[in-house]
């Protein structure tokens, strides 16, 4: 029988990663495959069947899945276990994003760069949840990396009929959504500064929410100070949402904007499809592979064309439905069974047997 473990630098409630091995879980379940989901540092709001790291003992036969988006604490008990090692590569955010908001996040990040060499030399196989990721593997020595996207559970936040969902349309006050951890590489501050111009030029009861876990206080601080200064009274900053309660922003939504400069995955964009919300988002890393034809993709950082852009989103409903129908389509991409037999590839790899 395969026995596949699951290993986690970190595992927390809101985390993209904890989840995704919560529904690989699922599938090696499903699969009659074995096997236990480990974490090295487990935030006690977990609700999980995640163990200590020092409780993993897997057998020579059996696979390690080392999910890698940040620094291991012990690398050399990663590096020495039993067992056939699949690294999964989420990819690790560039420190210099961190160094003077979160200087110990800083150091984390760097430390899981610098362990790229080490992980990609010990492990059997090597996937990436996007050929972005996959590229950066490659610098790094990997060679035949599957590319295994996110699982995407569309189910647990509720989402029904994209194009049915979308098709109710404000052209004022309308509300504009984006989801994603508090932190300088995503840009919130951008995001504030161009619905400002929007809300200043278009709509003046336009409103902005930013939904997602801070990085630290010192950067929502500068977030809040932004806000008070381009949009006041017109933005709001969530975080520790509970699903019923993101469900209910993004139905809520009419545009979402994502101005991220780093992104491995960036799965809101698949959130955001699944609820008919259309998509403006710049094209940074994975972006333009997870979006493909399904959103307004703006290289120009200039506030007043995406300013625009939300006006053209707003004032053009065949547009706006057109983004929601291609969303729909783009979501069949990333559906179970066109990722599931991807990740039992990368697993068959780890353990030399044929796909």
């Amino acid at each position: 029988m395969t026995v596949v473990h699951q290993l986690l630098s970190g595992a927390g409630p809101h985390d993209a990663i904890t989840t995704e091995a919560g529904v690989f879980r699922a599938h090696f379940t499903a699969w009659g495959w074995g096997g236990e989901d480990h974490a090295y540092r487990i935030h006690p709001r977990l609700d999980a069947p995640i163990q200590p790291a020092a409780a993993l003992t897997p057998a020579p036969d059996d696979v390690v899945l080392l999910h890698h988006s940040a620094g291991w604490p012990r690398l050399d008990d990663v590096l020495t276990l039993p067992g056939r090692k699949l690294l999964l590569y989420h990819n690790v955010t560039p420190a210099a994003w961190f160094w003077v908001d979160v200087p110990g996040l800083a150091a984390h990040c760097q430390l899981g760069r610098d362990q790229l060499t080490a992980l990609v030399a010990a492990a059997d196989a090597t996937a990436a949840d996007s050929a972005f990721n996959a590229g950066e593997l490659a610098a790094y020595g990997a060679a035949n990396t599957v590319v295994v996207h996110l699982l995407l559970d569309r189910a647990r936040l509720g989402a029904g009929d994209p194009v049915v969902t979308g098709t109710a349309r404000r052209t004022a006050g309308i509300r504009v959504l984006f989801v994603g951890r508090l932190s300088p590489h995503k840009r919130q501050d951008e995001v504030i500064r161009a619905f400002g111009l929007y809300r200043r030029v278009h709509d003046p009861a336009a409103v902005l929410t930013l939904v997602g876990d801070p990085i630290g206080e010192r950067y929502v601080e500068e977030l809040r100070a932004l806000a008070d200064r381009y949009a006041p009274g017109a933005v709001t900053i969530e975080s520790g949402l509970s699903e019923a309660e993101l469900a209910a922003r993004y139905r809520g939504a009419d545009v979402f904007l994502c101005l991220s400069e780093h992104e491995g995955f960036c799965i809101p964009l698949l959130e955001a499809f699944s609820f008919g919300v259309p998509v403006i988002a710049r094209p940074a890393g994975a972006i333009p592979e997870v979006a493909g034809d399904a959103a307004l993709l703006v290289p120009d950082a200039d506030p007043v064309v995406v300013a625009e852009l939300i006006a053209l989103l707003a004032e053009d409903a065949p547009l706006a439905q057109e983004l929601i129908r291609r969303g729909s389509e783009r979501l069949r991409a990333f559906a179970p069974e066109a990722i599931a037999p991807r990740l039992a590839a990368a697993v068959r790899a780890a353990e030399r047997v044929a796909a």
